[in-house]
């Protein structure tokens, strides 16, 4: 699903700035004519950049949102609310640039029907500096909101902070410093409910606000068999990279599980996320992010 929603989301991105490049030259190589009919040429084409960065606008935003909740980060971090922000200055300046572009056109048109002379209101539209820089300021926001979305300010937070209590963590790292890893990042919804310590495990619990998609994180011990990943047949299953990390992933008839290992001192040990049921709202994207998430507890 993740896949799916970034795709739509980077061809939004993508129809946004070829349509906005094409306007932008179309608007520059108008005010360098002389005659309306030259300048009707360039600026007919004007509406098919700027459908480009309506139907880009609206893949961008719409997909964006439903990306971000699907990774559970939602609409709060402030990385996100101000690439919203400079989206809603990016299409308004865009289109304050768009409407003296369309009245230039229109001119133009019929200037050329009239005998095709130059004027001097065609000219003062073509060249107004303030719509033309609202076109390219709006353009720049759009580089300032891609920075945003690769950057993410702010995006990374202490380990093992979003998932568990801070008093939590001290007291496993003092007295199962083995096994002191912990996700820092959950599915919407989905927050801290217990935890108990097993022979050589520690087991964590979580679960959605209304008792639903219960989800549970294992720090064990293990060897090189129990961090084999997963071969190809069986159930449905495979091996991702995420956050630099190979996490192998299975769904069986009752649960789906994902996991990762790692080397501690010298022993392995193993990060494992599982789900029960079939019908759980949480898919093995879920449960990849949460373990490729895991940091060490400091």
């Amino acid at each position: 699903m993740t896949n799916l929603l970034l795709f739509f989301h980077l061809l939004g991105a993508l129809c946004f700035f070829a349509g906005g490049a094409v306007v932008g030259v179309l608007q520059l190589a108008a005010t360098r004519q002389e005659r309306p009919s030259q300048v009707h040429a360039f600026l007919r084409l004007a509406p098919f950049g700027a459908a480009l960065v309506g139907a880009g606008a609206l893949l961008t935003l719409g997909f964006g949102i439903a990306l971000a909740e699907h990774e559970g980060l939602g609409l709060s971090p402030a990385w996100i609310q101000a690439a919203l922000g400079l989206w809603v200055a990016a299409m308004v300046l865009g289109a304050y640039g768009g409407r003296t572009a369309r009245r230039a056109r229109h001119l133009a048109q019929k200037l050329t029907a009239e005998g095709d002379e130059p004027s001097q209101e065609l000219r003062a539209l073509v060249s107004a500096r303030g719509p033309l820089w609202a076109s390219y300021a709006s353009f720049a926001l759009l580089l300032v909101i891609v920075v945003l979305m690769v950057w993410q300010p702010g995006a990374r937070e202490p380990a093992s902070a979003v998932a568990i209590p801070k008093t939590l963590q001290q007291q496993i790292l003092r007295s199962y410093p083995q096994f002191a890893y912990a996700p820092t990042r959950l599915p919407a919804g989905v927050e801290y409910s217990w935890y108990r310590k097993a022979a050589a495990s520690l087991h964590f619990n979580f679960i959605g606000q209304r008792g639903q998609d219960s989800l549970s994180f294992e720090v064990g011990t293990g060897d090189d068999a129990a961090c084999t990943l997963p071969p190809s047949g069986g159930p449905r299953r495979g091996v991702v990279t995420v956050n630099g990390y190979r996490v192998g992933w299975a769904r069986y008839s009752g649960f789906t599980t994902a996991w990762r290992c790692l080397t501690h001192g010298n022993g392995k040990v193993i990060l494992l996320a599982q789900v029960e049921g079939a019908a759980s709202g949480l898919d093995p994207d879920d449960l990849v992010r949460v373990v490729a998430s895991a940091e060490p507890i400091r």
